[in-house]
């Protein structure tokens, strides 16, 4: 696994993305910008200026600073100027002093150094998503705010204001439209529109008619001024809003363009990253106007928090002129130290600095990137040290004399290696005490040095030490030859030796006893030795062709090794890595610059066609480093900008090495690349691409527009990219912006993890995380999340279970204590080995529950758990003490299922259940039957539909007893209700069913009676309950009815035989005859 961040970096310097899509920011004024400004936006093609009065929009033609970037070598003319334009909207009949309120901060800061005077700088400036201004006309306030990369503005009337006051005057358009109801507002260099307004009223949602109706509003155009109307009027008892969708036509969309330069890190893992920015203090002009290409570039610089979610801080610098960063490394107090070339006659200097004003001379400059960014004065060295936060300048110098210094400009063979923007090499960094120390070039024969020497040739690589506060150059020394010398990289060594390289046209440049003391070819690379300005050694290194050297670094025992250039067959160390016939070199040399260590080459080594020969370079060298035991690091880029525009036709990152394990393994031929090379470049250890791999269309790939990156000493690379029309270069998800901001170039910053090595895991039980304590048996899972290993070794007991990338199981059986170890191996790190351990505690445990349990019906049980010395219940929330080890449970409907957590003495933990349940299928479901008949006696039958008990008993009702699964044709010695009880028994319980029953025995009616008032035998009793009778005479004649005989029949009747119609309650008709006695 390789551990890797990538971020892309801001929309632009002055207005930085701050969330996932870049958007507009109102940066407040704090003094930067002239004094009448509030905030400023940038826009597509322009800035937007709020102003107390009213807007003012300033758009520049972006074609023509696209076309400066990544330029062709060119001797056409150089346009100095760039075609501008600015409209302000004037707020017309406004009141004279609004409130401005700025809402929803970005969490961005921004700072301004720009000029020479401290008193319009400002640190930490407030960004905004939203501008309010408060009571513009009375009653009504405007919010201007962005939506994604859109500006909108509205205007909220409040109930009863009058929206006609709202009056926008627009001036310095050279045409202003109206047609369609959208507004057309036409410049030298674009066109932007007000199309149709939204109007709506706002509805409380208790009225119950939404929360918006639609208002129809028009433009009105009288001359230069618009206002709004409606004609349909709206309801001015409710808030009313007016809101235009103001849309951009811009020539190209560009927005605030800004290319990549130079990154590097703090030891907190924060990136910084330094490019060329335009337009910082664009002027506040009406109609069309032109502004210096080069007054209107500056540096931009900003912070990225360690995972690059978060832009810590954005800071401008730069003067008058063209400013253009070439190297930035962090001292230990975390401040920022940039060095770069101005032409600058206000750059901005702090204090008591060493050299406050520009020395060069003004008409001396040249032009840089293809001819297209003139610098119009000489130019000298500045170095600025910015405070950590970047709030404030904690030292800022200029550093030269007086013709141009800082830069690379000796072209004067065709054959030479030149890559685009080397002009900008040189290299900054800091000493154990903060001072510091950079290499660059010079051609002023004035350039201060404190060694005696004197220019000798066309230029001279420079090398100075200054004081950490910038205010004493302690020394200086040139690298000075006959012809060409230029400074590219240093470092220190342990002894305090500093070591240089360049590149060098100069024939007497090397020493007696150095490793190449002669000139080889066209041009060669060199590397120097130091002792303070005293130079002790300098060794060519080069071919009969052309050569360079750009990068160094000091690897164990203060071996300098250096990354450079050929178009030669450079000489190959025997044991070593190599790609034959290569453009990139490696060459390790002794301290003292006599002998070789290793040297190697490496690339793509295409031109195979021809054994003797190189085509030239693949990269152009940007990283380089040489870690604490030997490994070497190295980044580069190549691709169309220097293939296809003169600089070096053979430059491409088709063909580079990868290994199995890039994490980009393909190109589009032009991108990054990133390898790492075993110490002494024994061996390729890692190799990927890095970019936009898709087809070129119409971009200039990947690539830097001068400068360093760096990596840490753990592997770890921050490099600044230019990525120009994409939106495909690699982002992680956190990044602070993901997109480019600008439909030109970006700032790309990317921080990328070669050889982290960190050694973790996890483990489970189950679904159940970080369990490292249990009971036997215990069955464990150790997933490995570890970062940057290639080969792992689990080990238990010092015994290896498992070679598993991704995981190990382990089934403890016996209690103990048993330390489970991870080793991840990875041969890039310097460590090899990380490990990490999890101790896993195993006890025994003797955790018992009772058996699963059937319940009677309406019974409690108890269910009881052992074995431990706390006990949590659960699975009701009618447990009396769910911490007992005991509880008693009642029976339920359904089954139910008791957990309990129990832990032991040995802090043993153990989880087991208990399902309860209640059997009730053998509960009586009994019926009766009868058949009454008149003419014999009634008997009872019983079913029973749930027959599944092992006995039954049967209490009648009557004192009868019955012991049988059914009573069998049951009779009752007279009719009657009764309640039979049937009780059910299976399995120790019992369930009972009680049953009414009403009991008519027909067979027994009376068929005589005496009236004689004895009180025996006087009524017709029919033994019934509810029975309907009606009595005739022998004639048929119906002499009583009762639809409820109550038994009461026979007072007072003569005697002689009458006949009845009996029916029941169960519907039974009986027909008899009664005989009435004396």
């Amino acid at each position: 696994m390789r551990f890797w961040l990538l971020f892309l970096s801001l929309v632009s310097f002055f207005s930085p993305a701050v969330a996932k899509q870049p958007g507009l920011v109102f940066v407040e004024n704090k003094g930067q910008w002239p004094d009448d400004v509030r905030f400023r936006a940038d826009l597509p093609g322009g800035f937007l200026f709020l102003k107390t009065s009213g807007f003012h929009y300033a758009f520049y033609d972006a074609r023509e600073t696209a076309r400066r970037h990544a330029a062709a070598p060119t001797t056409e003319p150089v346009l100095s100027t760039v075609r501008a334009h600015g409209v302000s909207v004037d707020f017309v009949g406004a009141g004279a002093k609004p409130q401005l309120e700025a809402l929803h901060p970005v969490g961005t800061t921004y700072s301004y150094f720009l000029g020479n005077d401290p008193t319009r700088w400002a640190g930490a400036v407030a960004g905004y998503s939203e501008v309010v201004y408060h009571n513009l006309y009375p009653g009504i306030d405007l919010r201007v705010f962005a939506y994604y990369q859109t500006l909108k503005y509205e205007f909220v009337v409040q109930p009863g204001a009058n929206p006609d006051q709202i009056r926008l005057a627009y001036e310095g358009a050279d045409e202003l439209t109206l047609a369609d109801n959208r507004l057309r507002v036409l410049t030298s260099v674009n066109e932007f529109r007000e199309n149709a307004p939204y109007s709506y009223v706002s509805r409380t949602a208790a009225t119950g008619e939404g929360t918006a109706v639609e208002v129809a509003t028009r433009w009105v155009l009288d001359g230069h001024t618009a206002r709004f109307n409606f004609p349909n009027g709206y309801d001015k008892s409710l808030p009313l809003t007016v809101d235009p969708e103001l849309v951009f036509v811009s020539f190209t969309g560009s927005v605030a363009d800004n290319f990549g330069h130079t990154a590097t890190y703090d030891a907190q893992g924060n990136t910084y990253v330094a490019g060329s920015v335009w337009g910082a203090d664009f002027p506040i002009t009406r109609g069309a106007f032109q502004v210096s290409f080069a007054g209107k570039t500056s540096i931009g610089i900003m912070k990225f928090s360690p995972d690059g979610s978060t832009i810590l801080f954005s800071a401008t610098l730069g003067g008058d002129e063209a400013d253009l960063p070439h190297s930035i490394i962090a001292n230990s107090k975390g401040e920022l130290i940039i060095m770069g070339s101005t032409a600058s006659t206000d750059f901005p200097t702090t204090v008591g600095a060493y050299q406050r004003k520009l020395t060069a001379k003004a008409g001396e400059g040249v032009s840089v990137y293809g001819a297209y960014l003139p610098y119009r004065n000489a130019a000298d060295l500045f170095i600025t040290r910015l405070q950590a936060d970047g709030k404030s300048l904690t030292g800022s110098t200029l550093l030269g004399g007086s013709y141009n210094d800082g830069l690379n400009l000796y072209t004067a063979n065709a054959a030479a290696i030149r890559n685009y923007a080397d002009e900008f090499r040189g290299e900054v960094i800091v000493g154990p005490d903060d001072d510091i120390y950079l290499a660059s070039t010079s051609q002023s024969p004035d350039f201060p040095v404190t060694d005696g020497s004197v220019q000798a040739g066309y230029s001279d690589g420079v090398v100075c030490r200054l004081s950490a506060d910038l205010k004493q150059l302690r020394w200086a020394a040139r690298i000075s030859g006959d012809l060409a010398d230029e400074a590219y990289s240093l470092r220190l060594a342990s002894d305090g030796s500093l070591y240089v390289c360049g590149s060098t046209y100069s024939t007497n440049l090397g020493t007696a006893g150095a490793l190449q003391p002669k000139l080889a070819g066209l041009n060669d690379g060199f590397i120097a030795r130091f002792n303070e300005d005293k130079l002790l050694a300098v060794s060519y290194l080069g071919t009969p062709s052309s050569d360079m050297a750009n990068l160094l670094d000091i690897g164990p025992g203060d071996v300098p090794h250096v990354l450079g250039l050929t178009r030669g067959i450079y000489p190959v160390s025997a044991g070593v890595y190599s790609n034959p016939r290569s453009g990139q070199f490696i060459h390790a040399l002794s301290p003292d610059l006599s002998k070789t260590v290793f040297s190697t080459t490496f690339g793509s080594a295409r031109d195979l066609a021809s054994p003797t020969t190189v085509q030239g370079p693949d990269l152009a060298p940007t990283a380089f480093l040489v870690n604490t035991c030997g490994n070497i690091y190295l980044a580069g880029w190549g691709g169309i900008v220097n293939s296809k525009k003169g600089y070096n036709s053979f430059s491409s990152s088709y063909g580079l090495p990868v290994t199995l394990d890039a994490y980009q393994p393909t190109t589009n031929g032009s991108n990054f690349w990133i390898g790492v090379l075993e110490r002494g470049a024994k061996s390729l250890l890692y190799g990927t691409f890095m970019g936009d791999v898709r087809p070129l269309i119409n971009d200039d790939g990947d690539h830097v527009d001068g400068g360093t990156s760096r990596f840490d000493k753990n592997g770890v690379i921050y490099h600044a990219t230019c990525s120009c029309r994409s939106n495909n270069f690699p982002a992680t998800a956190t990044a602070a912006a993901q997109k480019r901001g600008s439909d030109n170039c970006n700032n790309v910053a990317f921080k990328f993890d070669t050889d982290k090595l960190k050694a973790a895991f996890d483990t489970y039980e189950g679904t159940r995380k970080n369990v490292v304590k249990g009971c036997t048996p215990l069955a464990l899972t150790f997933k490995n999340t570890s970062i940057g290993g290639r080969r792992y070794e689990w080990l238990i007991g010092g015994k290896v279970i498992a070679t598993s990338p991704t995981s190990a199981t382990q089934t403890f059986t016996t209690p103990g204590s048993y330390t489970v170890v991870l080793r991840a191996y990875n041969p890039l790190n310097c460590l090899l080995v990380d490990s990490t351990s999890q101790v896993v505690e195993v006890g025994a445990a003797d955790f018992r529950i009772s058996k699963d349990t059937t319940l009677c019906p309406d019974k409690p049980v108890a269910l009881t758990a052992s074995g431990g010395v706390r006990y949590g219940w659960t699975g009701s929330t009618t447990l009396v003490d769910p911490t007992s080890s005991s509880i008693s449970v009642m029976s339920s409907a359904s089954a139910l299922t008791y957990q309990v957590s129990m832990t032991n003495a040995a802090g043993c933990t153990a989880t087991k259940s208990v399902s309860v349940r209640t059997d009730d299928s053998f509960r009586p479901k009994v019926t009766a039957e009868s058949t009454p008949d008149c003419s014999q006696p009634t008997r009872l039958s019983f079913t029973n539909q749930r027959p599944g008990a092992e006995r039954y008993v049967w209490a009648m009702g009557n004192g009868d007893t019955l012991r049988t699964p059914l009573p069998d044709q049951f009779r009752y010695a007279q009719s009657g209700s009764y309640t039979v009880v049937v009780t059910a028994y299976k399995g120790g319980c019992s369930l009972s069913q009680k049953l009414p029953i009403i009991y008519e025995d027909l067979s027994r009616l009376p068929n005589a009676i005496t009236a004689n008032n004895d009180g025996k035998n006087d009524l017709f009793d029919l033994g019934l309950k509810g029975a309907k009778l009606e009595i005739y005479n022998r004639w048929g004649r119906e002499l009583f009815r009762a639809d409820d005989y109550a038994n009461d029949w026979g007072k007072n009747i003569p005697h002689g035989v009458y006949f009845y119609l009996l029916t029941t309650r169960s519907g039974t008709q009986c027909k008899g005859w009664i005989e009435v006695l004396e």
